[in-house]
């Protein structure tokens, strides 16, 4: 039977239990955010800077539910997550992430992830799942999040046995919305982008990321690299 949510409720003594959750995934796969998610639990305290997992063992607060978002070398150290430490994994349609901007690299480059580093992260996530045959891992995907945050609350909350304290979209860091999907369907100048970018060696990895996690890859694709 799932939970059964009541924003503003206190956990009872059988549901509130001690978590460390480390949120990962490639650069603009939605990690922030789930960390805004992840702010709106009651007994959870959320280490807004970006960080690796060993931040957890310097943090002293009263919170019985412990959240650190990856920092941007995280990736190197992934297959060595202590297994104490929950897994929360982003993901968001390949094509979606080679297209998004962020203010940090504007100035540097057109777009923030590079295809050789979408590549590196998703081989990092494979490395892990070598190394950890049988860790849980909750997979979050972008898209799901932005279609129904409040539902995306309530299966984090499910995994991790946490009460909500408020609605996602009550949250005061703005609305959730959904035009950053999809903008290589409508721009020219992005599918062009992209056809220069994804080389063999990018698109084997990436049709079998797109399989395992229900992304489709249009036509075009086919004659990219």
């Amino acid at each position: 039977m799932p939970l059964r949510i009541r924003w503003g409720s206190r956990p009872n003594a059988k549901a509130a239990r001690a978590n460390k959750i480390f949120i990962a995934g490639c650069a603009r796969s939605g990690t922030t955010l789930t960390q805004r998610i992840m702010n709106s639990f009651e007994d959870t305290f959320v280490w807004w800077p970006e960080a690796r997992h060993t931040k957890f063992y310097l943090l002293d607060c009263q919170e019985n539910n412990l959240v650190i978002k990856r920092d941007s070398r995280s990736f190197e150290h992934l297959a060595k997550l202590p297994a104490g430490i929950g897994l929360i994994y982003c993901v968001r349609h390949p094509l979606d992430v080679l297209t998004s901007v962020h203010p940090q690299t504007r100035k540097e480059r057109q777009f923030h992830t590079t295809a050789d580093r979408w590549v590196v992260e998703y081989e990092a996530l494979l490395g892990l799942r070598k190394a950890q045959p049988v860790r849980d891992i909750l997979y979050v995907r972008y898209e799901d999040t932005i279609a129904d945050p409040d539902a995306m609350q309530q299966r984090i909350a499910n995994r991790f046995g946490l009460r909500p304290k408020m609605r996602v979209i009550e949250d005061q860091k703005g609305p959730i919305h959904p035009r950053s999907l999809r903008k290589w369907e409508r721009n020219k100048d992005y599918r062009a982008y992209l056809q220069q970018q994804l080389s063999p060696a990018v698109l084997v990895p990436m049709r079998a990321f797109c399989r395992e996690f229900g992304y489709d890859m249009p036509d075009w694709i086919g004659s990219a690299g």
